[in-house]
Protein backbone atom coordinates (compact mmCIF):
# COMPACT_ATOMS: atom_id res chain seq x y z
CA UNK A 1 0.00 0.00 0.00
CA UNK A 2 1.18 3.38 -0.94
CA UNK A 3 0.36 7.06 0.45
CA UNK A 4 -1.39 9.76 -2.12
CA UNK A 5 2.35 11.45 -2.10
CA UNK A 6 3.97 7.86 -3.05
CA UNK A 7 1.83 7.03 -5.28
CA UNK A 8 2.01 10.73 -7.00
CA UNK A 9 6.15 10.61 -6.98
CA UNK A 10 5.97 7.09 -8.82
CA UNK A 11 3.60 8.35 -11.31
CA UNK A 12 5.51 11.20 -11.97
CA UNK A 13 8.71 8.97 -12.50
CA UNK A 14 6.61 6.68 -14.36
CA UNK A 15 5.83 9.54 -16.87
CA UNK A 16 8.95 10.38 -16.94
CA UNK A 17 10.37 7.06 -17.92
CA UNK A 18 7.88 6.34 -20.41
CA UNK A 19 8.58 9.86 -22.76
CA UNK A 20 12.43 8.82 -22.19
CA UNK A 21 11.50 5.59 -24.01
CA UNK A 22 9.44 7.59 -26.53
CA UNK A 23 11.90 9.94 -27.34
CA UNK A 24 15.11 8.16 -27.31
CA UNK A 25 14.58 4.31 -27.77
CA UNK A 26 12.38 5.32 -30.92
CA UNK A 27 13.90 8.74 -32.87
CA UNK A 28 12.83 9.29 -36.25
CA UNK A 29 9.16 7.86 -35.89
CA UNK A 30 10.26 4.27 -35.46
CA UNK A 31 8.47 1.67 -34.05
CA UNK A 32 8.56 -1.16 -31.08
CA UNK A 33 7.24 -2.19 -27.38
CA UNK A 34 7.53 -0.67 -24.22
CA UNK A 35 6.60 -2.62 -21.83
CA UNK A 36 5.79 -1.18 -18.17
CA UNK A 37 5.40 -3.34 -14.66
CA UNK A 38 5.02 -2.39 -10.56
CA UNK A 39 5.18 -4.90 -8.22
CA UNK A 40 4.93 -4.22 -4.24
CA UNK A 41 5.41 -6.24 -1.43
CA UNK A 42 4.90 -4.40 1.98
CA UNK A 43 6.65 -1.44 1.63
CA UNK A 44 8.81 -2.46 -0.70
CA UNK A 45 7.59 -1.64 -4.69
CA UNK A 46 9.70 -1.97 -8.19
CA UNK A 47 8.86 -0.03 -11.28
CA UNK A 48 10.44 -1.66 -14.50
CA UNK A 49 10.11 0.42 -17.53
CA UNK A 50 11.77 -1.39 -20.49
CA UNK A 51 11.67 -0.52 -24.65
CA UNK A 52 13.20 -2.54 -27.63
CA UNK A 53 14.46 0.35 -29.23
CA UNK A 54 17.64 1.60 -30.71
CA UNK A 55 19.64 1.54 -26.71
CA UNK A 56 21.76 3.68 -25.06
CA UNK A 57 24.59 5.77 -26.57
CA UNK A 58 27.91 4.36 -26.60
CA UNK A 59 30.21 7.16 -26.21
CA UNK A 60 30.29 8.77 -22.99
CA UNK A 61 29.35 12.00 -24.29
CA UNK A 62 26.16 11.46 -25.31
CA UNK A 63 25.03 9.65 -22.34
CA UNK A 64 24.69 12.85 -20.50
CA UNK A 65 21.95 12.92 -17.86
CA UNK A 66 19.03 15.11 -18.77
CA UNK A 67 16.17 16.94 -17.55
CA UNK A 68 14.00 13.47 -17.63
CA UNK A 69 16.50 11.59 -16.12
CA UNK A 70 17.34 14.77 -13.41
CA UNK A 71 13.62 14.69 -12.48
CA UNK A 72 13.60 10.63 -12.21
CA UNK A 73 17.17 10.54 -10.22
CA UNK A 74 15.39 13.80 -7.82
CA UNK A 75 11.96 12.07 -7.54
CA UNK A 76 13.61 8.67 -6.58
CA UNK A 77 15.92 10.58 -4.26
CA UNK A 78 12.71 11.47 -2.36
CA UNK A 79 11.23 8.21 -2.61
CA UNK A 80 14.50 6.62 -0.86
CA UNK A 81 14.42 4.38 -3.89
CA UNK A 82 17.37 3.36 -6.33
CA UNK A 83 17.51 3.71 -10.35
CA UNK A 84 18.98 0.77 -12.27
CA UNK A 85 19.29 1.66 -16.00
CA UNK A 86 20.90 -1.31 -18.05
CA UNK A 87 21.41 -2.21 -21.68
CA UNK A 88 19.01 -4.97 -23.12
CA UNK A 89 19.33 -6.03 -26.43
CA UNK A 90 17.36 -4.49 -27.95
CA UNK A 91 16.73 -1.31 -25.98
CA UNK A 92 17.19 -0.43 -22.46
CA UNK A 93 15.42 -1.02 -18.98
CA UNK A 94 14.94 1.14 -16.24
CA UNK A 95 14.19 -0.67 -12.57
CA UNK A 96 13.40 2.03 -9.91
CA UNK A 97 13.43 0.03 -6.32
CA UNK A 98 12.09 1.43 -3.41
CA UNK A 99 11.88 0.13 0.20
Amino acid sequence: MTSADISVSIGLIFTELVINSLKHGFPDYRTGTIKVSYQSDGRSWTLAVGDEGVGMPRNTESQRAGLGTSIIQALARQLHADVRITAENPGTKTLVVGQ
